[in-house]
C-alpha cells in the first residue's frame, strides 16, 4: 500500500545517538499523510505502518499524539541531527518549527517510564542469569487444585469490582481472596516462565555473551543511562540532545565498565535529580494542545490543498 505521502523521515536509534558500531541496524522512522479516504471516508485508517522491524511510519495524527505525550521516539525524531534527516517536506518544516511546543513536564514521566522498563529488564534478566527457572510452574506448587475453582472471567470481574470499591471482601465467598491471591501468583509465575523461554530462544548471541561476562544486560544499561540523562537535560535546559556528547562513556557502559551495583545506584540518584528538576523546570505542565491541534489541521489541509 504505497498510496500515502511521506513528509518526514529520519535515521533513528544508535546511528542518530552516535552509538552505532559495525553491524548496527539502520533504524528508520517517518511521518506520513494518507490518501483522502483515510480522513474523509468511513473505513478505519492505519495509525502506523511497519514496513519491517527497523522501519516504521507514523500517520501524522498518531505522531502528534505520541509527541504530545512526550514519547521518547517521537521527541527524538523532532530533534534528529541534520545528518540523519532523509526527508523533510515543507509541511514537515512547519512541524519542526513548532517542536518546542511538544515539550512539557510529561518528559519526566515518559523518558523515566522507558528508563524504568530498561531497568526492569536488566533486573529480570540478571535474575534469570543467576537463578534460571528450572521448570514450568505447576498449580500444586501454589496450593491450588488441578483445575481452577473460578473461571478467568469470574476472577477478572471480581478483581475489577474490588478495585473500584463496588465489592467488599465481606461480600465474597469464604477463602475467595486467598484463592485469588494464589491464582494471581500462579499466573505471574506462568507469565515469567513464558517470558524466560522466549528470552532464551530469541537472545542475540553477542548480547548473550555480554550478559554472561558481566552478569547483566549492558546494552539495556546503556539506554537506561541515556534516557535518564536526556530526561534531566530536557527538564533543565529545554534542549533535546539526540547525538550524545557522552558517547564514549555510554559505549564503555555497554562494554561492561560499570558494575551492576554501580548502575543501580546511579539510576536511583538520577531518578532523584529528575524529581528535583521536575519541580524547578520552566517547562509547562502540559503542551498547548489547542495550538498543536491547529497545526496538525494546517498541515493536513496543506496536503490536500
Amino acid at each position: 500500500m504505497k498510496d500515502y505521502r511521506l513528509i518526514f523521515e529520519v535515521v533513528h536509534g544508535s546511528q542518530a545517538f552516535g552509538l552505532d558500531g559495525p553491524g548496527s541496524d539502520l533504524d528508520l522512522k517517518g511521518v506520513i499523510i494518507g490518501p483522502a479516504f483515510w480522513y474523509f471516508g468511513f473505513s478505519e485508517s492505519p495509525e502506523q505502518l511497519v514496513l519491517n522491524k527497523d522501519h516504521t511510519l507514523f500517520e501524522l495524527r498518531k505522531f502528534f499524539r505520541l509527541a504530545i505525550d512526550a514519547n521518547p521516539t517521537a521527541i527524538e525524531m523532532l530533534w534528529a541531527p541534520q545528518s540523519c534527516i532523509r526527508e523533510c517536506s515543507p509541511l514537515a518544516e512547519k512541524l519542526l518549527a513548532a517542536r518546542e511546543k511538544f515539550l512539557s513536564l510529561k518528559v519526566a514521566d515518559s523518558f523515566g517510564k522507558y528508563a524504568l522498563s530498561q531497568l526492569r529488564r536488566i533486573k529480570t534478566h540478571r535474575r534469570w542469569l543467576l537463578e534460571p527457572p528450572k521448570a514450568q510452574p505447576q498449580r500444586e506448587e501454589f496450593n491450588l487444585p488441578g483445575k481452577p475453582v473460578f473461571s478467568g472471567d469470574q476472577i477478572g470481574a471480581a478483581e475489577s469490582l474490588i478495585e473500584s470499591g463496588k465489592l467488599a471482601h465481606a461480600d465474597l465467598p469464604p477463602n475467595f481472596m486467598l484463592i485469588l491471591d494464589r491464582e494471581r501468583s500462579y499466573r505471574a509465575a506462568i507469565k515469567e516462565w513464558q517470558q524466560f523461554q522466549t528470552w532464551q530462544k530469541e537472545r542475540n548471541p553477542a548480547r548473550a555473551k555480554l550478559e554472561k561476562e558481566f552478569g547483566y544486560d549492558t546494552k539495556h544499561a546503556l539506554h537506561l543511562v541515556r534516557l535518564l540523562r536526556m530526561a534531566l537535560e530536557i527538564l533543565i535546559s529545554g534542549e533535546v540532545i539526540v547525538r550524545r556528547p557522552d558517547r564514549e562513556e555510554l559505549l564503555a557502559i555497554k562494554q561492561g565498565t560499570w558494575k551492576f551495583d554501580q548502575l543501580i545506584e546511579y539510576a536511583e540518584s538520577m531518578n532523584q535529580k529528575i524529581l528535583e528538576a521536575r519541580n524547578g523546570t520552566s517547562l509547562p505542565e502540559f503542551p498547548d494542545n489547542e495550538s498543536l491541534n491547529l497545526l496538525c489541521t494546517e498541515i493536513l489541509r496543506g496536503c490536500f490543498a
